[in-house]
């Protein structure tokens, strides 16, 4: 409400004040509203959005089985080679569709957002000084969930994304993309007094964007997730096996294991197996920020790459994320 201690400016008659406040108060009223129905409307997209990925989760999930069911049946020599064909098939479509609609979904919940991010800022310019504190309040916690839908409509984008073909392997240093990564991340680093240590790190063959994409991820993780109070310590390390699930004749392919190693928090173990999935957070928004898509896009990146994922944490601890790639 507005303050009753309001004086009209010199020169202006009361009757001149009085309906220069009526404009203001039908200004501000006016905006409310529609940042009021550009709320609702996000709602409603992001419940549908919701809604329907789990949809096709469940979708996937039912096709994953039915093609693991069939391909147990070929092993014992059955002749299901087109109901084989047939379920990889829908699987594949499946999965696209639903990447198809996390990107549709993600582009439709930007209009309503940025409608809300601009009634937010004329609200501060134009109304501001009329706002009583818990009107300020109201409009702080507003931009900051407004923050918080972009950052999750960015990371579906990124998901929706790693369904594109690979086009060309092209020949990485994963020492230089790695050593940009903390480049880029610098001044977190620096305000959190972090310790980093890289070994030497090796030339693999593989997609610049995904391998990126998969190491900022696990290092912004590392360097997210410290202790509080400590200064984080991450250790990131590479060498290279032989893939051990070799059993023809010829040589083993050669891989390359990475290790992301840090000092932080850690995970309890009974949240080691679910924290890949899509929207997975093991904290509060106020506790650590962060939108549960990021470890999501890293196994998908593994997956699509034909390498794997794995962790070892220890509460209070710290954590090791371990990366095999084929080189």
């Amino acid at each position: 409400m507005m303050s009753h201690s309001y004086k009209p400016t010199i020169g202006m008659s009361v009757e001149e004040s009085d309906n220069e406040i009526t404009l203001h108060l039908a200004d501000l009223e006016a905006a409310q509203r529609g940042l009021k129905r550009d709320l609702l409307r996000q709602q409603d997209v992001a419940h549908a959005l919701r809604q329907r990925i789990r949809e096709l989760e469940i979708r996937n999930l039912e096709m994953t089985t039915a093609r693991d069911q069939a391909l147990l049946e070929l092993e014992e020599g059955s002749t299901v080679e087109s109901t084989l064909r047939q379920r990889t098939e829908e699987l594949s479509r499946s999965n696209r569709d639903l990447e198809q609609f996390a990107s549709i979904a993600a582009h439709d919940l930007q209009e309503p957002l940025h409608s809300i991010q601009v009634f937010s800022d004329l609200l501060r310019v134009r109304h501001g000084e009329v706002l009583t504190d818990q009107g300020q309040g109201y409009l702080s916690r507003v931009t900051k969930a407004a923050g918080r839908m972009q950052q999750l409509i960015e990371g579906l984008l990124v998901y929706s994304r790693m369904d594109a073909p690979v086009l060309k392997a092209d020949s990485l240093s994963l020492e230089k993309i790695t050593q940009e990564i903390f480049s880029e991340l610098q001044g977190h680093i620096e305000e959190l007094q972090a310790d980093i240590h890289v070994g030497e790190l090796p030339v693999i063959h593989g997609d610049a964007f995904r391998i990126r994409q998969l190491l900022q991820n696990l290092i912004g993780n590392a360097l997210k997730f410290h202790k509080p109070g400590m200064a984080p310590v991450i250790r990131v390390t590479a060498m290279m096996i032989q893939d051990r699930r070799h059993t023809g004749i010829g040589k083993p392919e050669r891989l390359c294991q990475i290790e992301i190693q840090d000092q932080g928090i850690g995970i309890p173990a009974e949240h080691l197996d679910k924290i890949f999935g899509m929207f997975k957070r093991l904290h509060r928004k106020d506790e650590y920020e962060g939108t549960g898509i990021g470890l999501a896009v890293c196994q998908r990146i593994v997956d699509q790459c034909g390498g794997s994922l794995a962790v070892r944490s220890t509460v209070g601890e710290g954590s090791i994320f371990t990366v095999t790639l084929p080189t």
